[in-house]
């Protein structure tokens, strides 16, 4: 049970008792816990067993128990009675954007409603306008957003996939007979959403593979089972389902890669097999990924680029990229202290990032405009920047860079004005707030931000929250050219419900010259764990490592920053 699917559920038991009306002492209990759990750095099941997490400010004996029986059950006996209790559309409900508990609740009372088919059908005809605080725009938003919701259903997002998938793999590595258990299909190649997941399991030989089908379907929590001894396919107790390729020491390179491969990839491969008569067929012996990719005349392709988007004629031609790697990272950006709306000190946030390799940081708490982030007060700036000052007397080497997320306000400036921003190291513009923006007024918004010689980068640049917002509109060509003309830096966002640029886009920024800035967007130490994620989608659009903001020493990074005000002058 990882933290995520712990504060989730402690999430989702706040949000159904506040749909059943109980009492707010009671929903706070729940919401305060998935709170303190998740500024808390440490592992879930150790500090059950530990004790660690009942002494925990914010998490209280009912809460600690529903935690304990994720941890030893994988389920909430709460949640399921709730479950019960709460008409499941009324869930479905709450992740429509925009439609709190409040508003369900409202909408469930006045209107009877308790399906997003029966919503979806006052949205049409009038009724959901009717109501007080909603009106024609709300219901037109909830109409796209039922539409959004139906065509992302089968889907989850990237980190919570791959939890799933290791802790499968984990389960498969221990069974007899097995050498061998290796990720692979859409999470092996980074995609931002997954539907599928696939793992190739290596048996001893083939005798072993064949007893392996029946141990397979004997997994703990495994549900249900179909397959023979090439693809089994299990279904887990949880709703996990997962595709197992088996494979044989010799036969292992052409399950992984076929098992990795898009649609796209598989076919030019396929393509270039017969036309120098190599054989792909399943059993084919290429006992690795690089003798199935060496017989077709190409270079091994990083899974990230196997998307059938031109890497095969680059590996035949000797143009693959030399894509960007965790070790190219020299700074972390885009981290939220206890001065907005993060809950880790200056101090805390050097500390970690020097012991996780870093050699400098910068903070980029929320600018004035965005109180409910706690926006830093011009005020609080000194007071931050004595405490940065303070880290780097004391740090041994390691830099601590004093920066800001400032919002783009709707008229396109930026939040602070010319003297408060002077007093920042680098600017991160982001927009929070107006999202229903035409496509020209909001590039006009963005593209004007772009004329402050503060701006150094651009801050999750299409606002879009994996299936549950859809981007804003923009003409992303123009903002992407204006980028590369004045030096700006695009950001690559690494939350893992937002991860934005989408992938496709960063390649095209990329191509355009376009300098790009993995940032964290972490708000307390764990998210240090964001940028693994967002790596992927910069390796997904073909990003070197000198096309990364992050690879500069804290000296160059500040160079590019004051390059960008004093090229106004």
């Amino acid at each position: 049970m990882d933290k995520q699917a712990a504060r989730q559920t402690l999430e989702q038991i706040a949000a159904f008792l506040e749909l059943k009306g109980e009492a707010r002492f009671k929903v706070q209990a729940y919401q305060n816990a998935a709170r303190a759990l998740a500024a808390w750095s440490g592992d879930v099941a150790g500090g059950v067993e530990s004790g660690a997490l009942a002494q925990l400010k914010g998490v209280g004996p009912d809460t600690l128990e529903v935690v304990r029986e994720l941890v030893t059950s994988g389920r909430s006996s709460v949640l399921d009675e709730l479950r019960e209790q709460i008409p499941p559309g009324l869930v479905e409900m709450l992740r429509i954007p925009g439609l709190g508990v409040a508003k369900v609740r409202q909408i469930h009372h006045a209107l009877g409603i308790e399906s997003l088919a029966e919503l979806d059908v006052a949205a049409q005809d009038g009724r959901l306008a009717k109501l007080p605080r909603f009106g024609a725009r709300t219901a037109a938003n909830v109409r796209k957003a039922i539409v959004f919701l139906r065509q992302t259903s089968e889907f989850r997002l990237f980190h919570y996939a791959l939890a799933e998938a290791q802790g499968v793999q984990q389960a498969l590595a221990g069974l007899e007979g097995v050498r061998a258990v290796e990720l692979a299909g859409s999470v092996r190649r980074c995609r931002e959403v997954i539907r599928d997941l696939d793992l190739v399991v290596v048996a001893e030989s083939d005798g072993a593979r064949a007893s392996l089908v029946k141990r397979l379907g004997q997994v703990t929590g495994v549900t249900e089972f179909a397959g023979s001894e090439g693809t089994v396919t299990l279904r887990f107790a949880s709703g996990t389902v997962v595709d197992v390729f088996l494979a044989t020491p010799d036969t292992f390179g052409l399950a992984w890669v076929r098992a990795t491969g898009s649609d796209a990839h598989l076919a030019e491969l396929d393509v270039r097999a017969r036309a120098r008569g190599v054989s792909l067929e399943p059993g084919a012996s290429f006992p690795d990924e690089a003798s199935v990719y060496q017989a077709l005349g190409l270079a091994w392709i990083p899974p990230e680029l196997r998307e059938g988007a031109g890497e095969c004629d680059a590996a035949a031609s000797g143009r693959l990229p030399a894509l960007v790697q965790q070790a190219d990272l020299r700074g972390l950006l885009h981290c939220h202290t206890n001065y907005s709306d993060g809950v880790t000190t200056v101090a805390e946030w050097a500390q970690v990032c020097q012991a996780a390799g870093y050699e400098w940081i910068g903070i980029t708490d929320h600018s004035i405009s965005s109180p409910y982030a706690g926006g830093l007060a011009p005020t609080a700036i000194a007071s931050q920047r004595e405490e940065v000052d303070a880290v780097n007397r004391s740090a041994n080497g390691f830099r601590v860079l004093q920066g800001v997320e400032a919002d783009i306000l709707a008229d396109g400036t930026l939040d602070y004005d010319t003297e408060t921003l002077d007093r920042f190291d680098f600017v991160i513009g982001s927009i929070h707030s107006r999202f229903g923006m035409t496509e020209s007024e909001m590039t006009r918004r963005v593209l004007s931000a772009m004329d402050d010689p503060h701006l150094t980068i651009i801050g999750h640049p299409t606002g879009r929250l994996l299936l549950a917002r859809e981007p804003f509109q923009i003409d992303l060509e123009k903002v992407l050219a204006k980028a590369a003309l004045r030096g700006i830096a695009v950001e690559v966002n690494a939350d893992p419900h937002r991860l934005d640029l989408d992938w496709r886009v960063v390649r095209q920024a990329r191509d355009m010259g376009v300098v790009i800035s993995i940032g964290a967007d972490a708000h307390s130490t764990s998210g240090i764990s964001n940028v693994a994620v967002g790596l992927g989608i910069a390796r997904k659009g073909w990003v070197e490592a000198h096309q990364v903001l992050n690879t500069r020493d804290a000296a160059a990074f500040s160079a590019f920053a004051q390059g960008r005000r004093m090229a106004s002058t």
